[in-house]
C-alpha cells in the first residue's frame, strides 16, 4: 500500500511538473517586478502594503527593505558588496531559479527524462527552506537581544 502510495504520488508530481514550473518562474518574475507593482497598488490599496510582521510586534520583519534593495538593485554595478547581503543572495536565488525554470520547462517540452532534474529541484527548494528558516530564526533572535 505504501509503495503505491510513493509510485502514484510521483507519477502525478511528473504530470504537473510543467505547471508547478510555469507557476515558479511567474512567481519569481513577480519578485523582481515587485518595486514597481508596489508602487501602483500603494496608490489603490495603501493597507495592502503596511507589514503585519511590524504592525504586530512594532519590529522590522526579516524583509524588511526587500522592496528597496530590488529597486536600488542597479547599485550592483557601483558597490559588489551590495550582492553580499541577505536581499542581494535572495536575489542570487531568484535568478538561479528563473533560469532553471526555464531549462525545466524546455527539458520537459522536448520529452527529455525529468528524474534526475526533479530529484535536484526537490533538494534545492528544501535547501533554500531550511536556509530561509534560519536567516529569520537567527534574525529574531538578533532582534530580541537589541
Amino acid at each position: 500500500m505504501e509503495h503505491y502510495i510513493k509510485t502514484n504520488f510521483m507519477k502525478k508530481l511528473k504530470e504537473n511538473y510543467m505547471y508547478i514550473n510555469i507557476v515558479f518562474l511567474i512567481l519569481c518574475i513577480y519578485i523582481i517586478f515587485y518595486p514597481f507593482f508596489a508602487q501602483a497598488l500603494e496608490k489603490i490599496f495603501p493597507a495592502l502594503l503596511q507589514c503585519p510582521y511590524k504592525e504586530m510586534t512594532g519590529m522590522p520583519c526579516p524583509l524588511c527593505g526587500g522592496t528597496r534593495y530590488i529597486a536600488n538593485i542597479g547599485t550592483v554595478f557601483h558597490d559588489i558588496t551590495y550582492l553580499f547581503n541577505f536581499f542581494g543572495i535572495f536575489m542570487i536565488c531568484v535568478f538561479i531559479e528563473i533560469i532553471s525554470r526555464i531549462y525545466i520547462i524546455i527539458r520537459i517540452k522536448r520529452k527529455k527524462n525529468i528524474d534526475t532534474i526533479l530529484k535536484i529541484d526537490i533538494i534545492w527548494h528544501i535547501l533554500l527552506i531550511i536556509a530561509f528558516a534560519s536567516y529569520e530564526i537567527i534574525y529574531i533572535v538578533i532582534q530580541q537581544c537589541s
